[in-house]
C-alpha cells in the first residue's frame, strides 16, 4: 500500500506489471495497484521472477539455521552473501519441496532439478532470460513497466542494468515497499538521474539516489521516505558487522584449537593465542577480494599490529580477544555512512551542469573522430 501511494503521489502511470508466482509478491502487486488506482493494468506472472531458492535452508530462520541444520555459521553467511556459493540442495522430503506444486508443472525435469538450490549466479541465469524476452520487448513498445518481485531478483536486475560487478552488488540493500525508478534510453541503458534528466531530458529529478553506490554505476532513484531508507541501510550495516564478527571469532577459535589440541584426542584449546599467528591468519583471510575491506577485520588487524609493535605484547587470551572484538564492534556502530542524496538538492546543481557540459564535449569529440 505504501508503494502504491508513492506511485500515485509521484504521478507514475503504469502500462504493464511483471511479478513472480509467489503469494507475497502477488498480494503486494494487487495492493499496490489498488492503492495507486491502477487495478486495471495487465499483470504477467512468471516463476522466473521468484526469489532465489535457498535449498535445504528454505523455511529456516536465517540467524538460527546453522544450529538447526548443523552447518558452520560462517558458511551460512557466505551462502547468503556470496555470488556463486550454493546452499545444500532441497530433497523431496523437505516440507517446502515445490516439485508437486501445480504452479511449477510446466518446468522441465532439468529446470526442476536446478531449482533445488540456487546461488545468486544461478538465480541470475533463471531471471535474465525472462527480462530479455518479456520485459525488454514491453519497454521497447513504449510501456511503463513495474516489476514486483523479491530482494535477490531485484538485485540481479540492478546488476544487469547497471553492469555492476559481482563483488559490488553484494553490498547493495534492497528496501522493501519503496519503488526504485529507472529511466532507460533507446539501447536499454540507464539514464543518469544526476545529469541527463535535468539537462538533456529537462525532467525534474525526484526521490533519492544511493550516493555510496554511484561509484559502482548505480543509476536507480528511490521514491519515498528518507528516514526509512536510512533505517534499512543501518540494519544492513549491522548485519555485515555481525558477519565480520563471526569470521573473526572463527579465526580465533580455530587457531586456539590448533595450538591447544595437539595431543591425540584433545578437542579443546588452551585459551591463549600468539598474537603474531592471529595477525597472519586474519591477514591471510583478508587476501580475498570479498573480505579485504571489511571494517572490523581491518580494525582488528590494525589493533593486533599495535599490540605487537607498540606494546611488545606476544600473547592474547580468548577472553581478551572477545573484549577487543566487542569494543571494535561497538565503535563501528557509530561509523554509519549517510548514503542517500535528495535529487531535489540544489547545492550540487552547478557541479552537475559542469559535468553535463563535459559529457557533451566528449560526445561531440567522439562524433568528430567517428566521422
Amino acid at each position: 500500500r505504501a508503494a502504491g501511494r508513492l506511485l500515485k503521489d509521484n504521478g507514475i502511470e503504469l502500462d504493464h506489471v511483471f511479478t513472480s508466482v509467489l503469494k507475497r509478491a502477488n498480494f503486494t502487486t494487487n495492493m499496490a495497484l489498488n492503492t495507486a488506482e491502477q487495478h486495471f493494468v495487465p499483470v504477467t506472472k512468471s516463476w522466473r521472477l521468484n526469489e532465489r531458492h535457498y535449498g535445504a535452508l528454505q523455511g529456516f530462520n536465517k540467524d538460527t539455521a546453522y544450529e538447526e541444520l548443523g552447518i558452520d555459521q560462517e558458511l551460512v553467511m557466505e551462502m547468503r552473501r556470496s555470488y556463486s556459493t550454493r546452499p545444500p540442495v532441497m530433497e523431496d522430503d523437505h516440507p517446502y519441496w515445490h516439485g508437486n506444486d501445480r504452479r511449477y508443472k510446466y518446468l522441465s525435469k532439468d529446470q526442476l532439478e536446478r531449482s533445488r538450490a540456487e546461488s545468486l549466479k544461478d538465480a541470475a541465469d533463471r531471471i535474465l532470460p525472462f527480462y530479455r524476452s518479456q520485459i525488454i520487448p514491453s519497454l521497447r513498445a513504449g510501456n511503463k513497466c513495474l516489476i514486483v518481485s523479491h530482494a535477490n531478483t531485484i538485485r540481479t536486475l540492478i546488476k544487469h542494468i547497471d553492469n555492476i560487478s559481482d563483488e559490488d552488488i553484494k553490498g547493495m540493500s534492497i528496501p522493501t515497499g519503496i519503488p526504485l525508478l529507472y529511466r532507460l534510453d533507446r539501447n536499454m541503458r540507464p539514464v543518469d538521474p544526476n545529469i541527463e534528466l535535468e539537462f538533456r531530458f529537462m525532467i525534474e529529478p525526484k526521490g533519492f539516489t544511493w550516493a555510496t553506490s554511484r561509484q559502482h554505476g548505480f543509476h536507480g532513484v528511490y521514491l519515498g521516505d528518507l528516514e526509512r531508507l536510512q533505517e534499512i541501510q543501518k540494519k544492513r550495516d549491522a548485519t555485515n558487522r555481525d558477519w565480520q564478527r563471526i569470521i573473526l571469532r572463527n579465526i580465533a577459535r580455530q587457531l586456539d584449537e590448533v595450538v591447544g589440541g595437539s595431543a591425540p584426542g584433545d578437542v579443546g584449546g588452551t585459551g591463549v593465542m600468539e598474537i603474531r599467528q592471529l595477525y597472519f591468519h586474519i591477514h591471510s583471510k583478508m587476501k580475498s577480494k570479498e573480505l579485504g575491506n571489511m571494517l572490523l577485520l581491518v580494525r582488528m588487524k590494525n589493533h593486533l599490529e599495535e599490540l605487537m609493535v607498540g606494546r611488545k605484547q606476544k600473547y592474547l587470551t580468548m577472553e581478551g580477544f572477545e573484549t577487543i572484538l566487542t569494543k571494535l564492534h561497538l565503535d563501528a556502530e557509530g561509523h554509519v555512512v549517510e548514503p542517500f542524496v535528495d535529487m531535489n538538492d540544489e547545492v550540487g546543481r552547478e557541479q552537475r551542469a559542469k559535468e553535463y557540459g563535459e559529457m557533451l564535449a566528449l560526445d561531440l569529440e567522439e562524433e568528430c573522430l567517428i566521422k
